[in-house]
């Protein structure tokens, strides 16, 4: 229990976007993007997570934990995320670097494709992220990108983040000199016996975007819905589709399909049981979410 840090800060209500700006990429955990299993994870380092009732919950190189997790595990049952991890609520994800024996992390988080329109102005990259540990182990970690594959070794450093407070933070990265390009992008933690690192609310976002238009949702067209089996998604616009995933409504992603830049595709959802469901749609041109009914 040494590493802890027993807070009660408050946690802060929804982040609001401005109006003029256009969502690329997101994922907040809770059914807003492809979830984990749309990302790439790398645990280069292969140790063993200590015993530590919430480190010992990290046991792959990132793992999803609900606000529930974390309270359960610290033993804190009003433990509410800081304000300054602004926007950070329910579901995050986690790393971990307090290892038996002792050791440093190498522990990898890789979005899927992000294609930034040669046309996009003002960039960014924005996360909140957050150290569990008290002041003498806060969280070492690093922002990458790639503009060839998800491969470790195609990456360079876009942040270098030592010690991230244990009060949390909303950062924000410039992207804008790979406007035109596709992209990936990678949190390395590369803490030495520290402790857990949260992050949430990954966005890439542009101020603006020539010539889209504000009602990108209404370019896509999602048929039938209700569906009982081939969800379809088709559009007029040249709009090209490279990743289809579905939460339930509890924000678990329970399908992901990836496809080659394709203004048409179809998703099979007969295996998933009658409900309602959020589909994320990413693109060329952004990412929207739609909501779909399953007979």
């Amino acid at each position: 229990m040494r590493k802890k840090l027993l807070t009660g800060a408050m946690l802060l209500g929804s982040f609001l976007a401005a109006n003029a700006q256009q969502t690329l990429f997101e994922e907040n955990w809770d059914g807003i993007g492809p979830g984990v299993g749309g990302w790439t994870l790398y645990n280069l380092d292969a140790k063993t997570p200590d015993a530590d009732p919430l480190s010992s919950l990290v046991t792959d190189a990132w793992n999803v934990l609900s606000l529930v997790d974390i309270q359960t595990a610290l033993d804190i049952p009003d433990y509410a995320y800081p304000e300054a991890a602004t926007g950070m609520a329910d579901n995050v994800i986690a790393s971990n670097s307090y290892y038996s024996p002792v050791g440093t992390a190498n522990d990898w988080l890789v979005t899927p494709a992000i294609s930034i329109p040669s046309d996009a102005t003002t960039v960014s990259l924005t996360f909140a992220a957050n150290s569990m540990g008290n002041a003498t182990y806060l969280e070492d970690y690093e922002v990458n990108i790639s503009t060839t594959t998800n491969e470790v070794a195609s990456f360079n450093q876009l942040l270098d983040v030592p010690n991230e407070s244990n009060e949390g933070n909303f950062r924000t990265v410039s992207l804008n000199s790979y406007a035109g390009q596709t992209i990936y992008i990678a949190f390395r933690n590369k803490g030495n016996d520290q402790y857990v690192m949260l992050l949430d609310n990954i966005k890439v976002v542009s101020d603006g975007v020539a010539g889209l238009s504000d009602n990108f949702a209404s370019k896509l067209s999602v048929y039938p819905n209700p569906a009982d089996n081939i969800l379809n998604v088709s559009n007029n616009e040249n709009i090209l589709i490279s990743n289809i995933s579905i939460a339930d409504l509890n924000g678990r992603t329970v399908k992901s399909v990836s496809f080659d830049g394709v203004s048409n595709a179809s998703v099979n959802i007969a295996d998933l049981a009658s409900g309602m469901y959020m589909m994320n749609i990413t693109s060329d041109k952004g990412m929207t979410t739609k909501k779909i009914m399953k007979n």
